[in-house]
């Protein structure tokens, strides 16, 4: 199936994947025929929807992989299914399950622009989601409460190596449903796989000290400070307004000692210091670090399998499934991916080591 990575295990409804993959040929066509500039979307949008075009088929073949396993093992009708896009983006993932005529299609994004620009895209190509809901985990529970609707299932991809409480958001999810529920999070941040780790941490390194000048399509809410430069700030500020004093050196180390720390928990534990003379505990990763004015992750490079064990402990059957590269334009790119790919499936688990991302998938059965 062209719309399919070629090795790769899959859930065993054959007829689901071959309908999957009719749909992803479907979108492909739309999509490929899509004029950006006609849309009226943000520069941000138009740039990283311009990124996912100019790879389109590996991008499809990326959500089909992700839409295969979040509804082939269900046994709801599809028509009467309902699937939650998190953290959607473009929202690439509710495009191919309006495509394939699921029931009730629901996007979500943090980002109030990308929900309106989405919203756009899809229309523009007849495939509109059935909601749009803006907010993080919290106002998606919220919205789902309201209308008294429960998700078959939630996916994502590229977005979990970003949220700031990622154990919270795991133990959050397992009540989108009060009932059966399939979990997919897909993240191409890898630690199994040394290369991405590598590139990861030197991408943290940069946005921990370095400051980022401002290019077409930058995120209206993405920090172009370096990260330590605006901790340090947020300490200053916040020992100003206490009318408090510490020197240069306990600033810095308090700076340091708060990677990966939003606002809120770096006044915390400048409380704390004041309170106790204690400083916070250093960050247990090297690099890891995030935007310290929105709690966004700079590819937060985690375990999946402890990711994966909060699930469990919520009733879910969890396993972590390897990625695929799969197609590519470049030749000599297609033969060393295909490659790669027939290697992490004859590895199976230990395939995750060169893969290009994992994916957590859990599945609470009805009681």
């Amino acid at each position: 199936m062209e719309f399919m990575f070629d090795y790769v295990r899959l859930p065993k409804n054959q007829k689901m994947l071959i309908d999957i993959n009719s749909a992803a040929k479907r979108l492909f066509y739309k999509l490929r025929d899509l004029d950006i500039d006609t849309i009226d979307i943000s520069d941000y949008n138009k740039r990283y929807l311009g990124d996912k075009l100019a790879g389109l088929k590996a991008i499809l073949q990326n959500c089909t992989y992700i839409l295969s396993w979040s509804i082939a093992n269900s046994d709801i009708p599809i028509s009467r299914f309902v699937f939650l896009e998190y953290g959607g983006g473009s929202g690439m993932l509710c495009l191919l399950a309006k495509e394939l005529g699921v029931g009730t299609v629901i996007y979500n994004d943090i980002y109030d622009i990308s929900c309106s620009d989405a919203k756009c895209i899809a229309e523009s190509i007849g495939e509109k989601a059935d909601y749009y809901v803006q907010g993080n985990i919290d106002d998606v529970l919220n919205f789902l409460r309201t209308n008294d609707i429960n998700c078959d299932a939630v996916a994502s991809s590229n977005v979990i190596e970003h949220i700031y409480d990622i154990e919270s958001f795991f133990r959050k999810i397992a009540f989108l449903s009060d009932g059966p529920l399939t979990v997919v999070m897909s993240s191409p941040a890898n630690t199994f796989n040394l290369f991405i780790r590598w590139i990861d941490m030197k991408k943290q390194l940069e946005a921990e000290n370095k400051d980022r000048e401002k290019k077409w399509g930058h995120k209206g809410t993405d920090c172009l400070q370096a990260y330590l430069k605006v901790r340090k700030e947020i300490i200053y500020e916040y020992l100003q307004e206490l009318n408090k004093k510490l020197t240069e050196e306990e600033i810095m180390q308090l700076s340091r000692n708060t990677r990966g720390m939003i606002k809120a928990d770096i006044r915390n534990c400048v409380d704390g210091y004041l309170a106790t003379g204690k400083l916070p505990k250093k960050p247990s990763h090297p690099t890891n670090t995030c935007d310290p004015l929105t709690g966004n992750w700079a590819e937060h490079l985690m375990d999946p399998y402890h990711l994966a064990s909060i699930l469990s402990n919520a009733g879910f059957e969890v396993q972590v499934i390897s990625g695929f590269y799969g197609h590519r334009m470049n030749v000599i790119k297609r033969i060393l991916f295909r490659f790669l790919d027939i290697v992490i499936y004859i590895f199976k688990k230990q395939g995750i080591r060169i893969a290009p991302f994992y994916m957590v998938c859990g599945r609470r059965k009805p009681i």
